[in-house]
């Protein structure tokens, strides 16, 4: 039972490595910033932005992706600049098209042969604000979206930890059980 608890939780996808916002939003024609936390040992890891590919937390071809110790990069209207002290990276994608929108996966590379860490991100590219209306409020760069549309994310961690104890009860119960009648 312990070796499927462990198959289990190898095979899942590396999502307590790198946390992000699950949506960010901006305006047709400008930019928006996300903010990508990652975990102190992978501070010199190449960070990358990319659209993941099969499995949700795979990425075929990076965006853009930093060189190990070299915290900035720059790919077209893509770029990353990565604060070691703070543990966090940057993605600015500047000039906002239409194509802009979708998921993407913001993460750290661990090594060859190991999977990477990394967060999914839906980006949403909202029309130009019109100048003769009202105003519209301007997306901080890098926020959540509105509180009206959660990510379907958002719970994931608390879900898989109570899963996982839910597990390890069971296992237990299982061995005592085993233990008790041998």
């Amino acid at each position: 039972m312990w070796l499927l608890l462990l198959l289990t939780l190898g095979l899942l996808p590396g999502c307590w490595g790198v946390t992000a916002p699950d949506t960010v939003w901006g305006f047709l024609g400008g930019s928006l910033s996300v903010n990508c936390t990652y975990q102190a040992r992978y501070e010199k890891n190449p960070k990358f932005w990319c659209t993941p590919r099969f499995r949700p937390f795979t990425c075929t071809d990076d965006i853009v992706i930093t060189k190990e110790l070299q915290p900035r990069a720059h790919q077209g209207r893509f770029s990353i600049r990565d604060d070691w002290e703070r543990r966090v990276f940057t993605v600015t994608v500047k000039d906002l098209a239409e194509r802009d929108s979708g998921t993407y996966s913001c993460g750290v590379r661990t090594g060859i042969g190991q999977r990477d860490e990394s967060a999914l991100v839906k980006v949403i590219v909202l029309p130009a604000p019109s100048h003769r209306s009202s105003p519209a409020p301007t997306p901080a760069a890098g926020t959540n979206a509105p509180p009206s549309s959660p990510g379907p994310f958002r719970f994931f961690p608390v879900l898989f930890g109570l899963q996982v104890l839910a597990l390890v009860a069971m296992s237990g119960a299982v061995l005592r059980a085993s233990l008790w009648r041998g």
